[in-house]
């Protein structure tokens, strides 16, 4: 009982307020001019290799005055063609986030309710996909997937069926192959807010009367919503530009924007098109990223638990 007090009565609010103003104290010192120095070499790095080259290619369009950039911006907005790769692209990042977040969310729930030793072995494991090339992954997958793949032999030689299914250059192959690259990025963004939450929560909420059931959905759910949110945002942004998987396992059906910013440049040869494409790109990332600080406060992923 000692420990629900804790949690509902005021002690433990004046415990929380306290380690909350010793974190915006240790991040003013951390930004004060004294060790802000510190920071300045990744940032010289970044303006450099990042930001530079950047705005050199989106300067590309607009060389020959404002308004020939913004026409071709506009005719690349109002083309058909182009019309159709921004809606497969935000369709596939769609379906890609879905299948994240839901494989996700009990993955991380799970992890966030074991001990650290253990949660730290499993994490290990959540991880090391990361550690392997996008590549070999990549085509680990259309070993798997194509017409003549394991998947296809092991259905046919069962009697399923008695041709080929066609897993490969679609939108299923590549949304596959883009949930399994992407689902550890969700899962380790989601377990760093549900491992927050503290577990005596859940705890009072049962011992107040509410079913294990209830405990979770109106207690533990609603806590984790940052998580899910920053995950599912995260998830649906890498999936936009995404072009290795797409380019790999996907189908000219299918073909994305990261896809056809490729085509433009090495195809092509149009430049100025890819450039006005890329603009198009960051500025959809901009706009979700401006909306999503606008419902959700950044400081809310940032663990509380002591």
């Amino acid at each position: 009982m000692t420990q629900v007090a804790d949690d509902i009565g005021s002690p433990g609010a004046t415990w929380r307020q306290h380690r909350a103003s010793i974190w915006q104290a240790a991040a003013r010192r951390a930004m004060s001019p004294r060790t802000g120095w510190l920071i300045a070499p990744a940032i010289a790095y970044l303006l450099v290799v990042y930001v530079l080259p950047i705005a050199i290619t989106l300067h590309s369009p607009f060389r020959g005055g404002l308004g020939q950039g913004m026409s071709a911006l506009w005719d690349a907005l109002t083309d058909s063609g182009y019309q159709r790769v921004m809606m497969i692209t935000f369709e596939i990042s769609l379906e890609v986030t879905a299948i994240a977040v839901l494989l996700g969310y009990p993955t991380a729930y799970f992890l966030s309710r074991l001990p650290p030793e253990r949660a730290g072995k499993y994490l290990l494991m959540v991880m090391f996909p990361l550690l392997t090339s996008l590549l070999v992954r990549t085509y680990g997958w259309i070993a798997l997937l194509q017409d003549n793949g394991i998947v296809n032999t092991a259905l046919m030689g069962s009697g399923l069926t008695h041709a080929p299914v066609h897993l490969m250059f679609n939108a299923f192959g590549t949304v596959v192959g883009m949930g399994q690259i992407l689902l550890p990025y969700a899962i380790i963004t989601m377990y760093g807010v549900m491992v927050g939450i503290k577990p005596r929560l859940m705890q009072t909420a049962q011992v107040l009367g509410a079913s294990r059931t209830q405990a979770f959905w109106r207690v533990f759910f609603p806590l984790s919503l940052p998580g899910l949110s920053a995950a599912s945002l995260l998830v649906f942004i890498m999936g936009l530009g995404y072009f290795v998987t797409p380019a790999l396992m996907g189908g000219r059906s299918q073909t994305m924007i990261g896809v056809l910013i490729q085509q433009e440049v090495f195809t092509l040869g149009d430049w100025d098109m890819a450039a006005i494409l890329s603009l198009i790109l960051i500025a959809i990332t901009v706009v979700l990223l401006i909306v999503y600080s606008r419902f959700a406060r950044l400081d809310q992923l940032v663990p509380r638990n002591a």
